[in-house]
């Protein structure tokens, strides 16, 4: 309303993934609705940047699957206090920090956004949090992001730009692919991020856990995006994700040996 209704098919996706997600935090909603009305949300993302008219109509269920995939891993990501809201001040803050070189985001919808993190952060980045984010907050936080990465992917044609999510990413498809590979239901709760093995097995501060993602990513948006004031090569993008993910794994599985056999 302060800007004239900007935005409006965006907004009105935010609604509806907010909707849904607070009903799911209440009750139990069935997945296929969930991913239905998240389908839905993005369609209109999409719609309000023009995607349909600039992305081949064979590209499209490679977005929608990106999308989904990013929705729902930091959903899964959402799992100790201070690493959404962290993580989403690093996301907007460096979105604002490329943008006063490119120009390309609403700043005052970006600094809104970091305004609301900050105070939610005020009540959850603690030892004991007075507040969490719950499906609501960290799924209509993604939806955002993926609204700001479309927009820039549209503006500069670099699939490298998903960088700015990749310690999320990471954590999240490496960890579902090992449970895939387990043959486990990756619906069903578990403690297998590399977050989580930290919390419960290593018995590290949740907020020390949260601050060392978020000042990992600051790292690398920094270093790829802000200081070069531009998008980084693919093929150094491929060799990050891969480099970062292989460290991912041996990080990961030291740690699993370390803490088994400090228990047995």
């Amino acid at each position: 309303m302060a800007f004239d209704f900007q935005n409006t098919w965006m907004v009105l996706g935010v609604v509806w993934v907010a909707a849904i997600s607070l009903l799911d935090d209440i009750y139990t909603i069935s997945s296929r609705i969930r991913f239905a009305v998240q389908f839905l949300a993005l369609t209109m993302a999409f719609y309000d940047l023009d995607v349909f008219l600039h992305i081949n109509w064979w590209a499209l269920p490679v977005l929608y699957f990106i999308a989904l995939a990013i929705i729902n891993g930091v959903n899964f990501m959402d799992g100790i206090n201070g690493v959404t809201g962290l993580y989403g001040l690093v996301f907007l803050g460096s979105m604002l920090a490329v943008n006063a070189y490119m120009n390309i985001f609403d700043q005052f919808l970006i600094r809104y956004e970091i305004l609301a993190i900050c105070v939610f952060l005020i009540f959850n980045l603690r030892k004991k949090a007075l507040m969490f984010a719950g499906d609501i907050g960290s799924i209509s936080l993604a939806y955002l992001m993926i609204y700001f990465l479309v927009q820039w992917y549209l503006y500069t044609d670099s699939w490298t730009v998903i960088l700015f999510l990749l310690i999320y990413g990471l954590d999240t498809a490496i960890t579902i692919f090992g449970r895939i590979i387990k043959r486990e239901k990756i619906s069903e709760p578990h403690r297998t991020h590399l977050y989580q093995i930290l919390a419960n097995q290593g018995g590290f501060s949740h907020v020390n856990i949260a601050l060392s993602y978020a000042l990992l990513q600051l790292g690398v948006n920094f270093i790829l995006f802000i200081y070069p004031k531009s998008t980084p090569d693919p093929y150094l993008g491929l060799g990050l994700m891969l480099t970062t993910g292989l460290f991912y794994i041996a990080l990961k599985s030291f740690l699993l040996k370390k803490y088994a056999k400090a228990h047995s």
